[in-house]
């Protein structure tokens, strides 16, 4: 038991570190790129966190929409006639 709390706690750790890591970088990103090109302002870490957030849930992995078999992106394997 409390080997899998511990496994659990560091899971949730090293998620968090990484979290944060993209989230300065993303910042990092913004901050010496955008206000350059575009005119825009600075973000602050909390910003760029919310901004990654938006990004993921509009851009996400989750569908929406099912596509039909025809144009999903794995097509079944072509069958093969037998001669």
């Amino acid at each position: 038991m409390a080997e899998n709390l511990v496994g659990i706690l560091m899971g949730l750790a090293i998620g968090l570190v990484l979290v944060a890591i993209v989230v300065v970088v993303f910042r990092w990103l913004w901050n010496t790129t955008l206000p350059e090109v575009f005119g825009l302002k600075e973000i602050s870490v909390w910003q760029a966190l919310k901004i990654i957030l938006l990004a993921g849930i509009l851009f996400g992995g989750q569908r929406a929409v099912d596509l039909p078999h025809s144009m999903s992106p794995d097509p079944a394997p072509a069958t093969t006639r037998s001669e």
